[in-house]
């Protein structure tokens, strides 16, 4: 494992933004300070030719400018909170509205844009980024002042993604990663003939906004633990698709009941890749949006989304005494 730091520049406000690269035999991992991002991650393919395989961009002010959360930490909460309003037992919070009347993603100013403290080091095979950040209270309208962790893990084929959040009072937190896959590597086709997996129970089912209404079987939607070509999928004649602008943005209920969450494979490339987490729901987002329309597949691994109003019953309060936590792998073959 090898290790390189330099500059990657200046935020406008003149904040030093670093980037850290590690290498091994199998992958080569690109991360900056600035929102935590995977800049780049170049696997081998059935050749041996090593290509990156998220999207990112060459430059910090593209990321600055970038309305996609390529690569970044996301939060204080991932996802969108119906009228940007959060309630913490009998306290309502009025959030940073950035989505149809809606907080997406902790808001225009949320984890994604902060210039993280960061360490990066090399023990044995393992290279180590640690990211830290404190948010004060009420930023972007979250309570209470949070000490965030995020650390990036990567031994041989294995990047583990470690989330901590520690908060002084009652609050929500749900962060996730959001990068955007395309194991064609350097972007040389969309992500339609790729096969996915999802080993889950349920996905659900959105409304014009993309905020969830209720859970439904899976198979109203995707076959469960099978693979099925994007291209396939993305094709079926399906309301829930063309509302989201033709393509996924669902959250997806995880079964639990196999080794990985989600499988990802290119049969061209012969890349593949599989994902597991603590986390109960991915949010599969297909790029819909995207300037060039499914460039890349997000696998947002996390709580479920806008839980207050979505699955009241299942929502987790944070504060001094209970820690946030939360971990992702992404195995890459």
């Amino acid at each position: 494992m090898r290790m390189k730091v330099s500059e990657f520049g200046k935020t406008k406000s003149g904040e030093e933004v670093s980037i850290f690269k590690f290498k091994n035999e199998f992958v080569e991992l690109e991360i900056i300070s600035y929102g935590g991002v995977i800049k780049s991650l170049k696997t081998a393919d059935k050749n041996g030719g090593f290509e990156n395989v998220v999207l990112g961009y060459e430059t910090l002010k593209e990321y600055e400018e970038d309305e996609c959360y390529l690569g970044a930490i996301t939060g204080r909460v991932a996802g969108r909170i119906k009228d940007g309003v959060l309630k913490i037992g009998d306290s309502i919070y009025n959030l940073e509205k950035n989505n149809s009347g809606n907080n997406l993603h902790g808001g225009p100013e949320g984890l994604n844009t902060r210039v993280w403290k960061a360490k990066g080091e090399v023990v044995g095979e393992k290279g180590i980024l640690t990211l830290f950040y404190k948010s004060s209270h009420l930023e972007s309208g979250f309570p209470g002042e949070v000490d965030f962790t995020v650390q990036y893990t990567l031994e041989k084929n294995i990047l583990k993604i470690d989330y901590i959040g520690e908060s002084d009072r009652d609050t929500y937190l749900n962060l996730t990663n959001h990068s955007y896959f395309n194991l064609s590597g350097d972007n040389k086709r969309d992500i339609k003939s790729s096969d996915l997996k999802v080993n889950a129970s349920a996905y659900g089912v959105v409304d014009e906004t993309t905020l969830p209404l209720k859970l439904e079987d899976i198979s109203d939607f995707l076959k469960f633990n099978v693979f099925e070509k994007l291209e396939d999928v993305l094709n079926r004649e399906s309301s829930q698709l063309s509302i989201v602008g033709g393509g996924i943005d669902h959250p997806f209920e995880m079964s639990k009941k196999s080794e990985y969450d989600i499988e990802l494979r290119d049969e061209i490339s012969g890349r593949s890749m599989k994902v597991k987490s603590s986390e109960p729901v991915a949010v599969i987002y297909t790029g819909n949006y995207l300037e060039k329309k499914h460039n890349g597949i997000c696998f947002e691994m996390q709580d479920y989304p806008d839980v207050n109003n979505f699955l009241p019953e299942r929502v987790k309060i944070y504060n001094k005494n209970l820690v946030y936590r939360a971990e992702t792998i992404f195995i890459f073959n």
